[in-house]
């Protein structure tokens, strides 16, 4: 038996993340054999903890899992657990760039996402996603008729969304903007703490998983594919949910990989701005804010188009101390900002702002959720849904949006 020694995934993380603080709760063994399955997915963040879980529904499909590190080590650590109906693209531009039928239709299909993502989460009991309002803020005076456009179309959308002025945004939430989106109905989850408890259900439901052991992702036939330990896996259908660790050929002219900067404070005494929304605004990159259960301010941004991530501990104090005077430059009153995690990065975007979801046009036994941009969470529950459809021969609503090959 040859084993190969290379490996393909590139390091996703540097730093100190703040979900997976908690120890991995599985005691799961690596695959040391070969296996037959009816269903392997690559992966076990959050697309492949998703998929697994809608697949299991179905019953009598054998669903084995694979990742060459523990459960939710990749991308999902890094996920700083904002849910949202909005996309970084606005569904106005959308309507200019795709039209409107599918500009709309997509936000749709994220919408029903997130409330699909609840019922998960209070069907399992897991009481990890939180209701919240978003504040989408304009970063400059010209950028508010840009919201105001957003207005009329997330209106007409259905959305609950209310414009607030300068005067307003200060005095409501005391954020300092010439105007900004005060947008109802997202959500924050503790990412890791969600696919775990996801993750448990699915061991119950039969699905098999086995971690720390790395695909040889080079190595894919049609219903096969072999570990870098030599271990060959044979499956009638298989889904690719890799995060950004691995730019596959068949999307590599779409795709590219940036860096983005995390930082995490010590809990506060009170909420740091009122009703903890979550904040974002118009510019790009773009400044973002969130808090924990434990109320912690989760701030990010400063984004670069590097697909390399930075090692030196004076480049990264001093990116640092840039979201901080981000975040004091937005908020009206003073916060007292003791950071305890900070790390850096690699993320995914598409040229056209819309993630990959769906069958490689080449193999219709293999299938992709690339949920780049940031609205990653989301995008791997539509994409969960997608697939299902996919194997069961259903016709998807949204599929033709968010396919790979689409035009």
């Amino acid at each position: 038996m040859t084993v190969r020694r290379r490996c393909l995934m590139r390091k996703l993380i540097n730093g100190m993340t703040y979900w997976d603080k908690d120890e991995d709760p599985f005691d799961l063994t690596p695959l040391r054999e070969d296996i037959q399955t009816d269903v392997l997915i690559i992966g076990t963040g959050m697309s492949g903890t998703l998929s697994a879980y809608m697949l299991s529904q179905l019953k009598g499909l054998k669903i084995t899992m694979i990742d060459a590190k523990n459960i939710a080590e990749g991308s999902s650590s890094a996920n700083t657990g904002l849910l949202q109906v909005s996309s970084d693209t606005m569904l106005s531009e959308f309507i200019g760039k795709i039209g409107e039928e599918k500009a709309r239709g997509f936000y749709k299909m994220c919408e029903i996402a997130l409330d699909d993502l609840f019922q998960i989460d209070e069907k399992l009991q897991l009481s990890n996603l939180r209701r919240r309002k978003s504040l989408y803020c304009a970063s400059t005076l010209e950028d508010v008729e840009k919201i105001r456009k957003e207005y009329e179309a997330l209106k007409t959308q259905g959305m609950s969304v209310s414009y607030l002025d300068e005067e307003e945004a200060l005095k409501r939430y005391k954020v300092k903007c010439p105007g900004a989106l005060l947008i109802e109905g997202d959500a924050d989850v503790n990412p890791v703490a969600f696919i775990r408890g996801v993750t448990k259900h699915n061991l119950k439901e039969g699905v098999t998983i086995y971690p720390n052991s790395e695909i040889d992702l080079d190595s894919r036939e049609e219903h096969q594919i072999r570990t870098f330990t030599g271990h060959t896996i044979t499956f009638r259908y298989c889904i690719f949910a890799t995060g950004y660790a691995k730019k596959y050929d068949l999307v590599k002219d779409l795709i590219s990989i940036n860096r983005t900067y995390v930082l995490v404070t010590s809990p506060l005494e009170k909420e740091p701005w009122p009703e903890e929304v979550m904040i974002w605004e118009t510019k790009n990159p773009y400044l973002y804010l969130r808090t924990s259960k434990d109320r912690r301010i989760i701030a990010g941004g400063l984004d670069e188009e590097t697909d390399e991530l930075v090692t030196d501990e004076d480049y990264i104090d001093g990116k640092v101390e840039e979201l901080k005077s981000e975040v004091s430059d937005m908020m009206a009153e003073e916060l007292v900002l003791d950071v305890e995690n900070t790390y850096n990065a690699l993320f995914g975007t598409v040229k056209d702002g819309l993630p990959l979801l769906g069958a490689d046009p080449g193999n219709p036994n293999h299938f992709y959720i690339l949920g780049y941009e940031g609205n990653g969470t989301v995008y791997s529950m539509a994409g969960a849904k997608i697939i299902r459809n996919l194997i069961t021969g259903e016709k998807d609503p949204y599929g033709e949006i968010v396919k790979l090959d689409r035009t």
